[in-house]
This record gives C-alpha cells, sequence and structure tokens, in this order.
C-alpha cells in the first residue's frame, strides 16, 4: 500500500498540470495494474477497465488535489491584488487574508519545490528568463514578475471575485456580520441598522 501511494505520489508530480480543476479516477485494468487519470477509465484504457470510487489513496489525491486548487486561486487573486491598483474594502480584505494566506504560502512552497532546479540558473540566465516572459500575460506563478495589462487583470471585478471566492470555498469561516457588511458594500445596498437607526432618529 505504501508503494503504491508512493507511487501515485510521483504520478502527480509530473501530472498535476492535466489534472487540474479535473476529478481525478482511479482506474484497474483487467490485469490487474492501477493508473490515476482525469479522463474516464473506458476512454482512457478501454471498456475492460474498472473504476474504483472508495479507495483511500484516492481519496488523498483528491484532498491533496483540492487545496493545491485552493492555494492557486488564492494566489491568483493575491497576484492581482498586488498589480492592481484598486482599494479592496478593508473586512473583505481581512477574510480573504486569514483564509487564504496559508493555502497560497503552501502553493508557492510547492511550486518553489517543483522549480528547484532554476535556482541553479546563473544571474544572467535568470535575467534573460525573466525578459522574456514579459511578453506572456498570463496569471500563471511562472511569470510572477510580469507585469499584467489590467484586461488580464480584471481590476474593476477584483473585489467581487475575491468574495464569490470566499462564499464558494469558505463561507462556514466568514462570521455573518462581516459578511453582511460585504454584501452592503459590494452591491450597494442600503445597511438596513443604519436606515433603522436614521428612521428612529427622525421620529
Amino acid at each position: 500500500m505504501k508503494k503504491t501511494f508512493l507511487a501515485c505520489l510521483s504520478f502527480l508530480v509530473f501530472a498535476w498540470p492535466s489534472l487540474s480543476q479535473a476529478e481525478v479516477r482511479k482506474c484497474v485494468t483487467p490485469s490487474g495494474e492501477t493508473i490515476f487519470t482525469d479522463q474516464p477509465c473506458n476512454a482512457k484504457i478501454g471498456s475492460n477497465a474498472t473504476e474504483v470510487k472508495n479507495d483511500a489513496t484516492l481519496r488523498k489525491i483528491t484532498a491533496m488535489q483540492k487545496d493545491r486548487d485552493t492555494g492557486k486561486s488564492c494566489w491568483v487573486l493575491d497576484h492581482r491584488y498586488s498589480q492592481c491598483d484598486v482599494s479592496v474594502d478593508r473586512t473583505l480584505m481581512t477574510n480573504f487574508k486569514e483564509n487564504c494566506t496559508i493555502p497560497k504560502n503552501q502553493f508557492i512552497k510547492e511550486r518553489a519545490n517543483d522549480n528547484v532546479s532554476t535556482s541553479y540558473r546563473t544571474y544572467r540566465e535568470r535575467r534573460e528568463y525573466r525578459d522574456s516572459s514579459q511578453e506572456v500575460d498570463d496569471l500563471e506563478y511562472s511569470h510572477r514578475d510580469t507585469r499584467k495589462s489590467r484586461a488580464v487583470l480584471q481590476c474593476e471585478v477584483l473585489e467581487k471575485d475575491m468574495w464569490s471566492y470566499l462564499k464558494q470555498n469558505f463561507n462556514d469561516k466568514v462570521p455573518p456580520q462581516d459578511a453582511k457588511n460585504i454584501e452592503v458594500k459590494l452591491l450597494g445596498l442600503p445597511d438596513p441598522e443604519r436606515s433603522s437607526s436614521s428612521y428612529n432618529r427622525r421620529r
């Protein structure tokens, strides 16, 4: 079992980009060989393949994939913020940092380990690499030092994207009052409490 899990980890190191944002499946061939893939077992191996769903190794791999996807999404949002010249609601930013800092840092650490060979480049090689990457305009970690266009960064909707991501992934960790304040701020809705106190003062 230990060897199987280590083999799966090795598989993930090389195949992770193709599995990102996709469901991982465990397939067993008629000869008993185990294959992990992001495609349906029948399409990948053939009609005789069996898909195993309730499996501890598969659950671990799926959990690892989810953690890495979370870390990358947090990094992308934080990267957009670092390059956008926009203000973000303080309550929203506080909740974003509380929930996204650890996954983001773990993602950066893993990417640093993935790209450890780049640390052996000479200064000139690193500079040439950095200069050549200036033409690339995307949100991949490998182009983190590149100045992005506002069209790519989508600065105008950054706040809404951050809040949408927090609600989707950390909804149970955002205090209800914070969620209410953020919604009021982002949607431009009147604050019920302020409206009520203003009404009472007029009376």
